[in-house]
C-alpha cells in the first residue's frame, strides 16, 4: 500500500470541493446552453441543436418521385431515395436542384449517370442510405421519368406512399437500345 498524505489545515479538501462545484456548475451551464440551442434550432460550434431531422412541414408540400423503366415493365412513382448511394435527405435535395433547374444538359448527364449507377453498381442499404432500385431485366433500367408530386398530410399514408396529388412530369429520358 502507498503512503497517504494528510492535508494540512483542510486545504486539499476545500480545493477539491471547489473543483467539484466548478465542474458541476460547468456541466449544468453546458446542458442549459445546449438545451437553448436545441430549443431555438441554432448551431454554433461546438454546440449543435440536435434537431437535424426535426422540421415543421406545411399541410401540403412537394416531393420528387420517379418512374423507372426496364424492358419488361415500369416501376411507378418511387421515392428518389434509391437513386443515389447517399443519405435519403441529400438525394431529395440533389434531385430537386437538378430537375427543378433549367439546365437540360445537366438533367441528361445526371440521369444517364444515375441509370448507369443503378445498372452497373447497385448498393445495399446502410444507415440513412436506402438500397438502390434493381431492374428485373438483365439489361437494367432503360429509362426514367421524374415527377413533382404533392403530399397532403391530412390523407398521406407513409406505409402506402400515398395518395399523391397534382403530379406533374418534370423530365423524361429513355436510353437508346445500344447504350442501356
Amino acid at each position: 500500500m502507498g503512503m497517504r498524505l494528510k492535508p494540512i489545515g483542510g486545504v486539499a479538501s476545500s480545493a477539491s470541493s471547489l473543483w467539484e462545484k466548478l465542474l458541476i456548475g460547468a456541466g449544468v451551464t453546458f446542458f442549459a446552453v445546449q438545451a437553448a440551442h436545441t430549443w431555438t434550432d441554432r448551431n454554433r460550434w461546438p454546440l449543435c441543436s440536435y434537431n437535424m431531422f426535426n422540421r415543421c412541414l406545411p399541410e401540403r408540400f412537394a416531393q420528387p418521385r420517379v418512374t423507372l423503366y426496364d424492358e419488361f415493365r415500369s416501376y411507378p412513382m418511387l421515392p428518389v431515395y434509391g437513386l443515389l448511394p447517399l443519405e435519403f435527405f441529400r438525394v431529395v435535395a440533389i434531385c430537386g436542384a437538378v430537375y427543378l433547374g433549367d439546365d437540360d444538359d445537366l438533367k441528361d448527364q445526371f440521369t444517364a449517370s444515375v441509370l448507369k449507377g443503378l445498372n452497373d453498381a447497385p448498393w445495399q442499404a446502410f444507415d440513412e442510405v436506402k438500397a438502390s432500385y434493381r431492374a428485373e431485366s438483365p439489361r437494367g433500367f432503360t429509362g426514367m421519368d421524374v415527377f413533382e408530386t404533392w403530399i397532403d398530410l391530412a390523407d398521406y399514408d407513409p406505409r402506402a406512399g400515398g395518395p399523391l396529388h397534382d403530379t406533374k412530369l418534370l423530365y423524361s429520358c429513355r436510353l437508346p437500345k445500344d447504350t442501356a
